[in-house]
């Protein structure tokens, strides 16, 4: 059995693989802690129980010498689904840094331990022993850390946090409210500010049955309050703001919650503000405005650009070095096309290949939205490993350059001049080994999922207009297509949402189109459709993708554009947005590697 066989994927969060292994989705960064002049804010980390690696960041807002100002105390807990994410990111320390200076807060910012590595309750016990330790500086001689002695003001304390945060600052709360260990006389908690909260409801949740084995059932009240109102209504705390988005894919929960603090008999006031087509994480809070201001573009879970112009990439930074599959013998390896613009390939050749019998080439491009991803992704690499080994076809992967560093059209040139450094190797003038001895220039195929499924129709149609000699296009394989357009479908409804997060992600990637029927991104407004140059082309899609409605659509302009060739429309019920990529060992995706093995053998 292969070692790496994956056991439990959670899309975006972390997969876990047969061997024990556990490989998180995204990595997070690290900011150290500092003093920032402009706003006179200060950091620093405190270790508060070195047994579990237990520590805090504190943020003290400006003070003049010998000033002895008592602030409010906030405490702090990050988001990530229990799973990823840190109080020393960027992200959060940004953020919060922020907020001590508007707010004129002091703020003790908890880093607990992650799940699956660590069970819930970890995050639990870990956020409990970080407030046992703010209680100890507001209650007598144990207390030694100066900044919270002298500037805190313990009768004014709020807790808060974002999604999974969000939930642990209930805990929390909730835990002081009813634990027999309390915190103690000298710390007031005044009320909490839930920001997009994490919790459950009477659906399974992938990552709460996972990471907390003692109970992986939604009626679990630390993850679904709502199901022990007597419980809630036992909150010592006043005031609870909640903030959800509008288009936040949990965005209900923060509503069931709230109607449940208005049902419960708890004594408190209750507000709750949602933010119109915003989607899940994206920071509100006192600050929401001053915060969201700090990030002029976010596309969540895509990527975020700042105002000081730094870009974030929460997905897609992976890397596997090109080296052989030693289970399958596929040999892989990384070729310049064209240093000067950074412009490569990684090409694949399956074992037992001779110069005699030469195998179909398979040409893909990746996905990603324009911004995010490579050819040297885990993600890819695994996947075109898998078919160069079923298929027996000769892959190049194409590593085009990403916006907004690069905006469109120069992924579509990069992609035209890795296709024609391609073709160079059917009149015998390119020098690669792999294509020269190998690839079979009369069966030709390209291949991509989302926005390389794009790319590769737009590629296929330039192939049909002008043509590469020695090569045979035969057919065409799109995941996922990235089509839109300016009006509905069918089947699309009122998608705003979609429709608004695809309409900003295509025109940041690229600036100078004309919007939503731009023929690049709507192959309907295409005068060109009809000389897409191959004869077959197979869709698949996806039933809970958004996205699936053009993948049908593109079905019947292809048809009415009067191109000759067929086109077949694959629809996989109950699975999302490129579901092959996430778990390739789950039925549906072997089933679609199964047809794509097919196509690229047909002829």
């Amino acid at each position: 059995m292969d070692s790496k066989e994956i056991a439990y994927d959670v899309p975006m969060f972390f997969k876990v693989y047969k061997d024990g292994s556990i490989e998180k989705y995204r990595k997070h960064d690290y900011a150290p802690p500092s003093d920032n002049p402009i706003t006179g804010v200060r950091s620093k980390d405190i270790v508060v129980l070195p047994e579990n690696n237990v520590t805090v960041r504190l943020y003290l807002p400006k003070i003049t010498q010998n000033d002895d100002h008592k602030f409010p105390l906030l405490v702090y807990f990050h988001g990530g689904g229990f799973v990823i994410e840190s109080a020393f990111s960027t992200y959060y320390h940004s953020y919060l840094h922020s907020l001590a200076a508007e707010a004129n807060v002091l703020i003790v910012s908890v880093e607990y331990r992650l799940a699956p590595e660590h069970k819930i309750p970890a995050c639990y016990d870990d956020s409990w022993a970080a407030m046992k330790w703010v209680s100890q500086q507001a209650n007598g001689e144990q207390g030694s850390e100066p900044w919270l002695k002298s500037h805190a003001d313990f009768s004014r304390v709020f807790l808060s946090g974002d999604s999974a945060g969000a939930n642990i600052a209930h805990n929390m709360m909730m835990r002081a409210s009813v634990d027999e260990d309390k915190l103690g006389d000298g710390l007031k908690l005044v009320g909490m500010a839930l920001v997009h909260p994490y919790f459950g409801n009477n659906e399974p949740d992938r990552i709460w049955s996972y990471c907390c084995p003692e109970n992986p059932k939604t009626d679990d009240p630390r993850f679904n309050p709502a199901v022990h109102p007597s419980l809630l209504s036992k909150l010592v705390c006043s005031k609870i703001l909640i903030c959800t988005g509008g288009a936040d894919f949990i965005r209900d929960r923060g509503w069931t919650y709230y109607e449940s603090l208005k049902k419960c008999g708890w004594k408190g006031e209750v507000e709750l503000k949602e933010t119109e087509g915003e989607q899940h994480h994206q920071p509100s809070l006192v600050t929401y405005l001053l915060a969201m201001a700090e990030i002029v573009h976010d596309f969540f879970p895509l990527m975020r650009v700042y105002k000081d112009g730094r870009i974030e990439r929460l997905m897609g930074e992976g890397f596997v070095p090109p080296e052989s599959d030693p289970e399958t013998g596929v040999q892989i390896k990384d070729i310049e096309i064209d240093p000067e613009i950074n412009l490569s390939a990684r090409l694949y050749l399956p074992k037992n290949v001779d110069t005699v019998q030469k195998i179909p080439l398979f040409v893909y491009f990746h996905g990603g939205g324009f911004v995010i991803e490579s050819a040297s992704s885990p993600s890819y690499h695994k996947h075109l490993s898998t078919v160069a080994a079923e298929a027996k076809v000769v892959i190049v992967s194409v590593n085009y350059r990403l916006a907004p560093e690069y905006p469109l059209p120069i992924a579509y040139e990069d992609t035209w001049l890795a296709l024609k450094w391609v073709a160079s190797h059917a009149n015998g003038d390119g020098h690669e080994p792999w294509l020269k001895d190998h690839a079979d220039f009369n069966r030709v195929y390209f291949g991509g999922d989302s926005a390389g499924g794009n790319i590769a129709h737009h590629i296929a149609i330039r192939v049909g207009l002008e043509k590469l000699d020695g090569v045979k296009l035969e057919g065409i394989f799109l995941a996922c297509p990235f089509f839109w357009g300016k009006d509905p479908i069918d089947g699309e409804g009122e998608n705003l949402v979609a429709k608004d997060f695809v309409e900003k992600l295509w025109l940041f990637a690229n600036p100078n189109s004309s919007g939503l029927d731009d023929p690049l991104i709507n192959p309907e407004k295409d005068p060109k459709l009809s000389g897409l140059g191959c004869g077959k082309v197979v869709v698949y899609v996806a039933g809970k993708d958004p996205l699936r409605f053009r993948g049908f659509y593109y079905k019947e302009v292809l048809e009415k554009s009067g191109w000759p060739g067929t086109v077949e429309v694959v629809e996989v019920k109950d699975e999302e947005h490129v579901f092959h990529l996430f778990a390739t060992e789950a039925e549906n995706a072997m089933g679609m590697m199964k047809e794509l093995v097919s196509f690229l053998n047909q002829y």
